[in-house]
């Protein structure tokens, strides 16, 4: 999956742009919460088409733990404390559903508790009101 983002130079600044730290997955996630979290309903072109090389980025360790620690720290940076752990949880249970390789999981959960050792910079909490929006666009954001 390939994807773009066009925005206004000015509301990038606002929301922090790019998370550095995450380095790799789901910095887009939160770019596009934070966006949420001005007041701003981002809009997603599913519609569009871009060729990117289709390359399995699950045939790495390093995929696996990236993308666990990410989860724990977009959680960490952006949600209410009380919705951490159902958007952490959430992710675990689908993890335990679909990934069946033992190392895999065990990178994962190494991932997993790199996030929770590790306190990601630029916490900036969603307010609940954004949760809702959120919510009622069919995107609540624990899942």
């Amino acid at each position: 999956m390939s994807f773009a983002v066009a925005m206004r130079r000015s509301l990038f600044d606002a929301v922090g742009g790019w998370p550095d730290e995450f380095f790799y997955a789901h910095e887009g996630i939160d770019l596009v919460w934070r966006v949420w979290d001005e007041g701003y309903t981002p809009w997603y072109a599913a519609d569009l088409v871009a060729n990117h090389p289709v390359i399995d980025p699950a045939r790495h360790e390093v995929y696996y733990r990236l993308n666990a620690r990410n989860r724990v720290w977009l959680a960490r940076r952006n949600l209410p404390v009380v919705l951490e752990p159902l958007y952490v949880g959430t992710w675990v249970g689908m993890t335990l559903l679909r990934v069946r390789d033992r190392e895999a999981l065990g990178a994962w959960f190494g991932g997993l508790r790199e996030g929770m050792e590790q306190r990601p910079a630029g916490r900036r909490r969603m307010k609940w009101s954004t949760v809702w929006a959120m919510t009622k666009a069919g995107r609540p954001p624990v899942i």
